[in-house]
């Protein structure tokens, strides 16, 4: 029998073509925004410990520094995932037709985890001790007068002591900013947060005057968003929230003795803006729920007070803004953390 070269080529090409489906069925990517902070810890442990890829998710941290970069990045599909603040300008932007969703929490103030803090300048110590003590001096917060988390802070600080806003000079300056002009002696207070706090401290640059855990329980200070182009892959969204889950499982492990901090850690200096490994024995950590929930009443009054200061035009609804589909889906997989 002549051999037939051409359909010999032809069954190898049907041999390689059947393989191909397999080889083909990639992992599906994520494009994630991230301020390189340490409550991005559970996307960062879940790309290091391999839960993303467990997923079959590859992702992509692209580094952003304002809730505008987030936005717009969701607006033009360049991002699909991100942790920030729930901010005025993010509901502005909700209201103004962008289609994010906001999906599980990313950074809280629960009792023990005030990892933003008032601080005070040490030779200002003996001087601002009670809040109205603040009265006449200048008080640094990053984003005020922009609707950020750090405005809602402030005014439970000052309501607590009875102080109005005019009895003092607000400014807004960035974080670093803050610790520099507290050096310099430019101001006499400011919110910092960890690893921040830590350095002003071991600097001698100021002391803490009081924790946000103090100021403000349980404010939802950050969440984790999906954009337009993450909602649209549902199947992929939850099996990137089982992912993250594990990730800030971890990360609660770690910090109660159940699995190595010194894992943690690592990860964190290699994918935060913290690299100095002898902070994370001295500061306090974000607080991350590790079944991803919302302090979504909470959020509710935050949002009015940033209506009521101006900085909304009106609130949006919540309801329809806030899912937690995903990470019910992913708490059907991995179960309820105790």
């Amino acid at each position: 029998m002549k051999w037939d070269k051409r359909g010999a080529l032809g069954a190898m090409l049907l041999t390689v073509l059947s393989i191909l489906p397999q080889a083909a069925d990639a992992n599906d990517l994520v494009r994630i925004g991230s301020f390189q902070g340490i409550s991005d810890a559970g996307i960062f442990v879940a790309k290091e410990k391999g839960f993303f890829a467990e997923q079959g998710i590859d992702i992509e941290i692209q580094v952003v520094g304002s809730a505008s970069d987030v936005t717009t990045a969701f607006a033009s599909g360049k991002l699909d995932v991100a942790g920030g603040s729930p901010s005025a300008g993010i509901y502005n932007a909700i209201r103004q037709g962008l289609p994010i969703e906001i999906v599980a929490d990313s950074g809280n103030t629960s009792p023990g985890f005030g990892y933003s803090a008032f601080m005070v300048r040490k030779e200002m110590a003996d001087k601002i001790k009670e809040i109205a003590d603040i009265r006449g001096h200048t008080l640094a917060a990053t984003g005020y007068y922009a609707g950020a988390s750090n405005e809602v802070t402030v005014h439970h600080l000052l309501s607590a002591g009875g102080v109005k806003e005019s009895e003092l000079k607000i400014v807004a300056l960035s974080f670093p900013d803050i610790m520099t002009s507290l050096g310099t002696k430019a101001i006499d207070a400011g919110i910092l947060i960890e690893p921040l706090v830590t350095m002003a401290v071991e600097q001698n640059v100021a002391v803490v005057w009081k924790r946000g855990d103090a100021v403000y329980p349980s404010q939802q200070y950050a969440c984790l968003m999906f954009g337009p182009s993450m909602t649209k892959r549902p199947q992929v969204a939850e099996r990137f929230m089982t992912a993250y889950l594990k990730g800030v499982r971890f990360y609660n492990d770690a910090l109660k003795g159940k699995a190595p901090k010194a894992e943690l850690v690592a990860i964190l200096t290699k994918n935060t803006a913290a690299k100095n490994a002898a902070l994370y024995d001295k500061m306090v950590y974000p607080g991350l729920n590790p079944n991803g929930t919302l302090n979504v009443a909470g959020m509710a009054k935050d949002m009015q007070w940033f209506v009521d200061a101006k900085r909304m035009k009106e609130p949006i609804d919540l309801s329809k803004v806030v899912n937690t589909s995903y990470v019910d889906a992913a708490l059907k997989k991995i179960g309820k953390y105790e």
